[in-house]
């Protein structure tokens, strides 16, 4: 009797086993794609950094010049912050208190403007209450509170808790560097861990009652000594820069805590977030992907908000408003614009009037043509 063949379990074999196959086949052939990419050369490296720093000769450390009187006739502004202020990796002269100041010294007939960076790295709002009374001591006019999201940070993290919470030592192992398209997608699911793990870092410390608490508590104590000092005080909140500021910003909670926080101990609140709203991250990072400290043309454009809040609030001498205010720059000559509507309209972004528009409004500097 002819034996037959079990052509169902030969057909379901022949499946599985075809199925294997061309999982192989597939493997490899990413694995040799991801390998092809690789192996392309790498872009050459570039450094557009400083290749040296240079400080006034009276400067007794790598933050500004020490403390001096303020001279006969002079309005003094003081800022206070951590690294986003003090500007790491850059010249001290591009950090948005001295590009404040050369802006508050167009004017030839005008008082002489001096806008101080006190900014600390690592420093936190509790650090910060030592500092103000410390910038008190040298006679301000004005003075400016930077904040930047991670101030209600109990301690700043040390290299190693760092590595800890952001870095992942299983990513060495030996398989990853050997089969590298497994690493690949290793590397993409821890990136999207440290991600999450970034924002909840962030976020947490104003979010939690007890570290919102201290933070509320230390920028009660610096109004109460600005207060007490007759100074006007004026906070100016940083984003982060690792985000593009858009509509899925991680972190607009976080300023609206900050800001009603501020607004709760009668502290002026100039947020930033939406000054930089559009541009890419990498366009405003110190070191694109490595540091995300704000450079240049952030602390320009820190500096160019800041300008125009000073003026619609009229904190300032009017005479340092500037008075030759262009919208383009691009020949020699074109037509000035009206200063203080020009500022005002640029304030609206960053922080709306406090007053009516019946009430007192400094004098709009007279416009040179």
């Amino acid at each position: 009797m002819p034996t037959e063949t079990p052509s169902r379990y030969i057909s379901t074999t022949a499946k599985v086993l075809l199925a294997l196959f061309g999982l192989c086949i597939s493997a490899l052939v990413v694995e040799v794609a991801v390998r092809i990419v690789v192996a392309q050369p790498k872009k050459r490296a570039w450094n557009d950094r400083p290749y040296a720093f240079f400080l006034p000769n009276n400067a007794e450390t790598l933050q500004d010049a020490p403390p001096h009187p303020k001279p006969p006739g002079s309005f003094r502004i003081i800022v206070v912050g951590d690294s986003f202020t003090f500007g790491p990796h850059m010249q001290p002269m591009d950090t948005f208190p001295k590009k404040l100041e050369q802006m508050l010294n167009l004017n030839a007939d005008a008082p002489r403007v001096e806008v101080l960076n006190r900014g600390v790295n690592g420093s936190s709002t509790e650090n910060e209450v030592e500092l103000v009374k410390q910038a008190l001591k040298e006679g301000p006019d004005l003075l400016i509170l930077e904040i930047t999201l991670n101030d209600a940070e109990p301690q700043i993290l040390t290299d190693q808790e760092r590595k800890e919470l952001f870095e992942a030592p299983w990513l060495r192992w030996r398989i990853f560097s050997t089969w590298k398209s497994l690493g690949l997608v290793a590397q993409r699911i821890h990136n999207s861990q440290t991600v999450r793990r970034y924002i909840d870092y962030h976020s947490k410390f104003f979010k939690d009652p007890a570290t919102r608490a201290k933070f509320s508590q230390s920028i009660q104590r610096i109004a109460n000594q600005a207060r007490t000092a007759r100074v006007p005080l004026m906070a100016v909140i940083f984003p982060l820069f690792d985000f593009p500021i858009n509509r899925r910003y991680p972190f607009a909670e976080v300023h609206t805590i900050v800001e009603e926080t501020l607004r709760s101990h009668g502290v002026r609140a100039v947020d930033l977030q939406t000054a930089y709203r559009g541009i890419p991250p990498e366009r405003l990072q110190v070191i694109p992907g490595k540091d995300n400290h704000p450079n240049e043309i952030a602390h320009r454009i820190a500096a160019e908000q800041l300008l125009a809040v000073l003026a619609q609030d009229a904190v300032i001498p009017d005479a340092t408003i500037p008075r030759r205010v262009f919208g383009d720059r691009q020949g020699l000559k074109t037509r000035s614009r009206d200063p203080l509507k020009t500022l005002r309209k640029a304030a609206q972004k960053v922080a709306p009037p406090t007053t009516t528009e019946d009430e007192k409004k400094p004098q709009a500097p007279t416009i040179v043509q």
